[in-house]
């Protein structure tokens, strides 16, 4: 009754609940989004277990993974039996192989009502590049214009609203451009970021999705290149527009809201990766304003000489243009004329 199945299986379960049984390392580059990390090896572990497995010693290797998992097995004994109590249990490794194949084969034959993915977190990345690719079949409304100008307001009040909104930076963590992972925080890997692009498709409903125009990298993430072909393709282009004054009130709200000593120290990493870029007089006055908390003359000299200088928008391709006086009025505007 209880047996290795499919990914796409799985997703008819009522309940299911991963256990991802790879080493701490694996699980932190990528893992299915909710996975519990139960590693059988930790990190050490697996390379010593490796090493003898790639030296041709298999029966070695196997009797050091047992020496390994042994005293970690009444812990997950009891936890999985915990577990299934309200969940379908479904162990996973790298490839299906040893590590899932021993536990699950074991669990089962004491009765337990567990489940095996098959092939492991491979098939899961599988399915996740496949639906990257059918990304081109949806339809797009990209809003774009100058840092500061209101784009990710507007997208949380078209949120709001109910409609299919794909915030491409919240995914990322990260906003674009040398300042953009100030107050971000870690970002995630990129295999975690394409398995979170995955699920917010998957919650959307008939209809447009609405997009803030980005380059094909947002921080170290890469955007996958059909999603990036689909939004250049799209004629529905909005131009967002607002005063000076205006954005830089946003980018104080959005960058320095928080204004501590760990922030000041990131906007210092920032400026010393915009340092290539400008004077040493310039990058010199930087500092002594942000010493001054002179935010105000920082962000709009950034905003003439640097973001609207160096961030070219093609104007040509433009469906519409919206002044952002105000966020409610601008999304009145832009579900007017899209529907």
């Amino acid at each position: 009754m209880f047996k290795a199945t499919d990914y796409e299986e799985i997703l008819k379960f009522k309940n299911p609940l991963f256990i991802d049984l790879r080493s701490e390392g694996e699980f932190e580059e990528g893992t299915i989004l909710g996975a519990i990390s139960m590693p059988l090896l930790s990190n050490e572990e697996r390379k010593i277990v490796g090493t003898l497995y790639v030296s041709g010693d298999i029966k070695g290797a196997k009797e050091k993974g047992v020496e390994f998992f042994a005293p970690k097995l009444t812990d997950y004994y009891r936890r999985i039996s915990q577990m299934e109590e309200d969940h379908e249990v479904v162990l996973f490794c790298s490839r299906g192989g040893f590590r899932s194949t021993a536990l699950f084969n074991l669990l089962k034959t004491l009765g337990h009502k567990v489940y095996k993915l098959d092939h492991g977190y491979k098939s899961y990345r599988k399915y996740v590049l496949n639906f990257m690719e059918t990304l081109k079949d949806y339809k797009y409304v990209v809003l774009k214009g100058y840092t500061g100008c209101g784009k990710t307001e507007i997208l949380k009040e078209l949120r709001k609203r109910g409609e299919n909104v794909l915030d491409l930076e919240g995914l990322a963590r990260h906003r674009g451009s040398l300042f953009g992972g100030v107050g971000m925080g870690l970002q995630p890997s990129q295999k975690t970021f394409e398995s979170e692009l995955m699920e917010s498709f998957k919650s959307f409903k008939q209809g447009p999705v609405f997009v803030e125009g980005e380059s094909s990298r947002i921080g170290s993430i890469n955007l996958p290149g059909e999603l990036i072909k689909a939004m250049a393709q799209t004629d529905k282009v909005f131009l967002i527009e607002d005063t000076i004054e205006r954005r830089i009130e946003r980018i104080k709200s959005d960058y320095l809201s928080d204004y501590g000593l760990e922030k000041k120290e990131e906007l210092i990493s920032a400026f010393e990766n915009l340092r290539r870029y400008i004077s040493a007089k310039r990058y010199e006055n930087y500092l002594k304003l942000l010493d001054e908390e002179n935010f105000d003359l920082i962000i709009k000299d950034l905003i003439i000489k640097y973001y609207d200088a160096n961030y070219s928008i093609n104007k040509e391709g433009i469906f519409y243009k919206v002044f952002n006086e105000d966020i409610k009025k601008s999304c009145d505007t832009i579900i007017n004329i899209i529907k």
